[in-house]
């Protein structure tokens, strides 16, 4: 029976079938015992009273697959790390996120002298916080699966110091083409640490806790978006535009060292280095693949079959648009707020950006929401210690997949009120702190949306699936995001602050009802996913595979 294949990172067989074999010299006489009592990478010379014998351990191949954890409070498990590690590894991941998000939004205040030094239109000039969007949505779909093959520190080692390369020539461009180009790569090389990052997050908390740990690291992308024209329009006052490519190359440069000093948190990759200093004979899952075969698994996880879900699973099309959406008007509010607090207020460019700030108070209070519902409603503490809710008889219930969309009811409700809220209340006769407040509103929803639907997609699809689910996702939402600041300004031009936003708000209000369609559809389109029950096949015939040859080592 041929064994069936699924990824290593989701893999997990915890037999322990690996055995030593000794080669043993007795009085120069030399044969081989199978059937030493030794236990794997132990191999100690030993004595006989009448005979000096002399061991030379021969491991025996033994597949990753087959290694696991030496037991459950092994030092070497992320899981089992010391806060401060953990904390960390979380800062150094969540700090990387917010740079490469602050590289996107701190470009948009230099359009005004791009548009003057290149002779170039305003639309155009946005183009290059579209290239770089385009950059951030292509490059993990080689980086998620690369990062399953060798681990994520090797990622950000890798591609941190190239993405600076690509910025630092963005600064002493001589032709706006060459500035969309290097914008695009540096998109693509800062992006495999972003889509690494979760994964890091997830190595090292345990089920408990990964959910609180993800929403705070989920801040961090959203806090660079808004920090970086709030900076970026200040230093924009009084420098040129080539110092928008300098604060991201500085901010890049302090994140080096924290890199470097990074644990590698990846199971496979540290049991893989462990098994090689502890001496035992390892061999890949696919020792006879060859790398075009592993270039098309990780194709068909990370763009093959994202494509594939889009027709064939609703609730990633649906709620990936829905997701896609709503981070598209953040990026479009670095257009149409110039509009509204310049152009209404009159304020400066530097001033007009603080307003900005309205966002991440909501980004903050989204935030705790989420806090409180993950500990009180949706993982509750029982009285023996685990979270979770139970049945009548005390038996743990798996988590409900429907359960995690409350929240986003909170955002779906909120989306709209904020945009019409900014549509109807951005006037001279009404004090801009009335607008700006809006903002709260809005990185509430943002918040809320994006994240629950992420959670909501973790408890939905099995861990290789999820993959490729995420991946549609994000594909599709920074394809959006990067297409939306092009039209922003016109639509704003033509309809006016009022009737622009509210277009926004009318859609908003369509999209509204998808978090209940789905908590009352959501367990029937599970059930007849076609992806989930070809994994569940895959599974079985694994399982039946491994039944049978449990002790293939140790023949």
């Amino acid at each position: 029976m041929e064994k069936p294949q699924l990824t290593d990172s989701f893999n997990e067989n915890t037999s322990d079938t690996g055995i030593v074999l000794y080669k043993i010299d007795v009085a120069h006489n030399e044969f081989s015992n199978d059937n030493s009592d030794s236990t794997r990478n132990e191999g100690t010379p030993a004595k006989n009273a009448e005979t000096q014998l002399s061991l030379t351990p021969i491991s025996a191949p033994t597949l990753l697959s087959d290694l696991d954890w030496d037991n459950p409070a092994d030092p070497s498990n992320p899981k089992n790390w010391p806060v401060w590690k953990k904390c960390y590894i979380t800062f150094t991941v969540g700090y990387m996120c917010l740079i490469i998000t602050f590289g996107s939004s701190v470009y948009v205040p230099s359009v005004n002298q791009l548009m003057q030094r290149f002779g170039i239109s305003e639309t155009l000039g946005l183009s290059g916080l579209t290239f770089y969007l385009l950059g951030l949505g292509v490059g993990p779909i080689f980086a998620a699966p690369l990062s399953e093959l060798y681990g994520r520190k090797p990622i950000y080692l890798a591609t941190t110091p190239i993405s600076m390369i690509f910025i630092l020539g963005t600064a002493f461009c001589k032709r706006f083409y060459q500035i969309l180009i290097l914008r695009f790569f540096t998109g693509v090389f800062v992006s495999p640490a972003m889509a690494v990052a979760g994964g890091s997050i997830s190595d090292i908390f345990d089920r408990n806790m990964v959910g609180l740990a993800m929403s705070v690291f989920a801040l961090t992308p959203f806090c660079g978006t808004i920090l970086g024209p709030i900076i970026g329009s200040f230093a924009m006052e009084t420098k040129t535009w080539q110092w928008v490519m300098w604060l991201q190359l500085m901010f890049c440069g302090t994140c080096v060292p924290l890199v470097i000093f990074l644990p590698e948190t990846f199971k496979p990759a540290i049991l893989a280095k462990r098994a090689h200093q502890r001496g035992i004979n390892l061999v890949r899952e696919h020792h006879k693949s060859s790398w075009q075969k592993e270039i098309k698994e990780m194709l068909t996880v990370s763009a093959l079959q994202p494509l594939q879900m889009f027709y064939k699973e609703p609730i990633v099309l649906f709620l990936s648009i829905y997701s896609a959406f709503v981070f598209s008007i953040l990026f479009g509010f670095f257009e149409s707020y110039p509009i509204i607090f310049r152009g209404v207020y009159g304020m400066s460019l530097g001033i007009s950006s603080l307003m900005f700030v309205g966002v991440g108070i909501g980004l903050i209070f989204a935030d705790l929401i989420y806090f409180y519902f993950d500990r009180k409603i949706a993982f509750p503490l029982n009285a023996d210690g685990t979270r979770g809710h139970k049945t009548p008889d005390g038996v743990l219930l798996p988590p409900d997949p429907e359960r995690m969309l409350m929240t986003c009811k909170i955002g779906a409700v909120l989306f709209p009120v904020s945009m019409f809220w900014q549509a109807w209340t951005a006037r001279k006769s009404i004090h801009w702190i009335v607008p700006c407040l809006s903002g709260v509103f809005f990185g509430i929803a943002i918040f809320q949306i994006f994240f629950c639907i992420i959670v909501y997609f973790s408890f939905t699809y099995p861990p290789i699936i999820l993959a490729s689910a995420l991946a549609a996702n994000n594909l599709l939402r920074y394809l959006m995001a990067s297409v939306f600041p092009l039209f922003i300004v016109q639509t704003y031009n033509r309809l006016g602050v009022h009737w622009a936003s509210s277009l926004f708000g009318f859609i908003a209000l369509a999209m509204m009802p998808l978090p209940w369609v789905f908590t009352y559809l959501g367990p029937r389109l599970r059930a007849a996913s076609k992806f989930n029950k070809k994994y569940q096949q895959l599974l079985k015939h694994q399982q039946q595979y491994q039944s049978e040859h449990k002790d293939t080592h140790s023949v």
